[in-house]
């Protein structure tokens, strides 16, 4: 029997990898003579990356739907639709990312690039998508998502679309237009914490003038989708970008890149609406001040001047203006001119900013429950709680009760309930004057309505809640409100766990998940009377979030939330609240800290810097009526020179 060699062992095992070399290699040669044929791959292009399941795709004119495989490239005029069992994420050359959902379908209407701006434009066929796009700061880039109904604009920040009329905003601005027979009717601004809802029927009624509630916290229910949870883990991954070109390079299903591009090969074209964009206030804004402060961007190559109603701007960053105390010549709407200025003194003269000044306050709230009897000023109440409903005229934008304002009322609405309660601590012993003002969308405020509730010891007793003592005068009731955060309470197996281990607290943050558990027989879980959407009957543990988004969360007050849980039959079976003091009182206050912490100081000098601290929130700062140009909101320090 002769005896094997070396290669007689080894000759198998090559001959199966090769098998699997040329089964693998075979399969990406069908899939390039499949999706590479007719492909036009010029110009900017996306990385495909699928998560999950399948999908697939469609070449510009081809009609055909194929599949295809992970880590290819896409470009302008494609498409691509996941499976049932399908999701993918798509990464842009500026590090932006779209993750598709199941079922869901894109376009990509324009991929484009122009020296170093991007203008990026998706049509959102069916499903759902998760947008984290990277801050632009360039005013001739875009990046865009339409739907049959809207079309979305982002200059940053992550945000969520549920075809066709839903928009969810996680982080910074979102604009959102809606269409009519492709026409824009109105444009609206969501903000962080914030959701956008209309349908078919709703754009219906907005075309024919009627107005329509648009904008509401985001929901529970999004929040607790599998969509949401899945998007929150993802966030922070490497992208395919940066993980090196190579790579990126290697899995591309087209030849060679062509050689780099030129400046002569660009587009020179200027667009005059991006020259000079203002970003704050927003447009069709309304105020009730006379003079306000208009801040921008601008083109730094192209512009050296900007001009808002003949006034020239103040240039404060390399790409950003600033014009203080800007007067509003007219009650009603003002458009101001907007000009940019080239470097030989050439003017362009760009869309119109409109603003509207409005000084005429709403009609006065009515509170409609409870009513004092007639002769009577005041209602003696038979419980430690108390819910008060009223009305409000249609232009009223917000409501506001004893200096809170509240969350849960919907401009438009016309109606607006106030919860009076011994544990919310708005609610004691003796007489409880509440004062309820509306207030219109430019902050002009009403007449008060006013209403007295008479607590007495005995329902207290009767009730079996503890309250804390009398205060004896107004200055020890501010006193209290102020410096003192009321203890955490817990009862009946309800527990607060998080945050700050259910302990009551002072914070700058503005944004928390109150968490917790409750008895194993609950059914239902209200946070300050608003049932838990996401909590099913069985579930021990709860979640509600908590943020001055979405105006839950009072900055400059203190914030008391209190939990119940109830069983089937309504019963309670426990409690707990937690306070969170946003700066209240004096944490906001500013201090002068140079160039001396006394009162007087002399000098030679004919040049001094004086400056000191703000809390957190502070909005602006002035020095003798004069507002302070170069403070930043949230720096926590303000300087001057005089």
């Amino acid at each position: 029997m002769p005896r094997k060699r070396m290669r007689d062992y080894f000759m198998p095992f090559f001959i199966i990898v090769l098998i699997l070399a040329i089964v693998v290699f075979g399969w990406r040669t069908l899939n390039k003579v499949l999706i590479d044929e007719n492909r036009n791959t010029s110009g900017e292009k996306i990385f495909l990356n699928i998560e999950n399941g399948s999908a697939k795709a469609m070449t510009v004119g081809k009609g055909e739907w194929k599949n295809v495989p992970d880590s290819i490239y896409l470009y302008s005029g494609e498409k691509l639709k996941t499976g049932t069992d399908g999701r993918a994420s798509l990464t842009f050359s500026d590090q932006s990312i779209v993750r598709l959902d199941t079922n869901t379908e894109i376009e990509l209407v324009q991929l484009e690039k122009k020296h170093e701006a991007y203008i990026t434009e998706l049509a959102l066929e069916d499903g759902q998508i998760w947008a984290k796009i990277e801050n632009i700061s360039n005013p001739d880039s875009s990046f865009t998502v339409s739907t049959d109904l809207l079309v979305i604009d982002s200059r940053g920040g992550d945000f969520a679309v549920t075809d066709p009329g839903t928009v969810y905003v996680m982080e910074g601005n979102t604009q959102v237009s809606i269409k009519y027979d492709d026409e824009i009717i109105k444009t609206v601004n969501v903000g962080v914490g914030q959701q956008f809802s209309i349908d078919g029927e709703g754009v219906s009624q907005l075309n024919e003038g009627l107005e329509t509630d648009l904008i509401f916290a985001l929901s529970d229910t999004f929040k607790s989708s599998s969509w949401y949870r899945w998007n929150i883990k993802k966030d922070g991954a490497i992208s395919a970008f940066e993980e090196g070109s190579d790579e990126g390079d290697n899995v591309d299903l087209q030849d060679p890149a062509s050689p780099e591009e030129t400046d002569e090969d660009l587009d020179e074209t200027i667009v005059p609406g991006r020259l000079v964009s203002i970003t704050k206030p927003s447009q069709n804004t309304e105020t009730n001040q006379s003079s306000i402060t208009l801040e921008g961007l601008f083109d730094a190559d192209k512009v050296e001047a900007v001009y808002i109603g003949g006034k020239k701007a103040t240039i404060t960053g390399n790409n950003k203006w600033k014009i203080s105390s800007f007067a509003l010549t007219q009650e009603g709407e003002n458009s101001l001119t907007v000009e940019a200025e080239d470097s030989l003194g050439q003017r362009t003269s760009l869309d119109p900013f409109v603003i509207t000044y409005d000084t005429t306050p709403p009609e006065a709230p009515v509170i409609e429950e409870p009513t004092p009897d007639e002769g009577e000023d005041s209602v003696t109440i038979d419980d430690v709680e108390q819910i008060i409903k009223g009305s409000v005229s249609t232009d009223t934008y917000a409501v506001i009760v004893n200096d809170y304002r509240l969350s849960k009322y919907v401009p438009g609405s016309e109606k607006f309930e106030y919860y009076a309660k011994v544990a919310y601590g708005n609610l004691e012993v003796g007489e409880n004057e509440y004062i309820a003002y509306a207030e219109d969308k430019a902050g002009n405020q009403s007449e008060p309505a006013e209403l007295i509730l008479v607590l007495e010891q005995e329902t207290v007793d009767e009730a079996g809640v503890e309250v804390g003592e009398e205060v004896a005068d107004d200055e020890t009731e501010t006193e209290t409100e102020t410096d003192t955060t009321p203890e955490a309470t817990s009862a009946g197996g309800v527990t607060i766990t998080s945050p700050n281990n259910g302990e009551s607290f002072t914070t700058s943050e503005t944004e928390f998940e109150i968490a917790g558990e409750v008895p194993a027989d609950t059914a239902k879980v209200f946070v300050n009377d608003y049932q838990l959407q996401a909590f099913q009957t069985g579930d021990t543990t709860y979640r509600y979030n908590a943020s001055s988004s979405m105006g839950n969360l009072e900055i400059g007050e203190q914030n008391t939330f209190d939990v119940e849980a109830y069983d089937e039959d309504d019963n309670l079976l426990g409690s707990a609240s937690i306070t969170i003091d946003i700066q209240s009182g004096s944490a906001a206050a500013p201090t002068i800290t140079m160039p001396s912490t006394t009162g007087n100081y002399s000098t030679t000098l004919n040049e001094i810097v004086i400056g000191g601290t703000v809390g957190k929130w502070v909005q602006k700062v002035y020095i003798n009526d004069v507002e302070l140009d170069t403070y930043t909101p949230g720096s926590e320090e303000w300087r001057k020179t005089i």
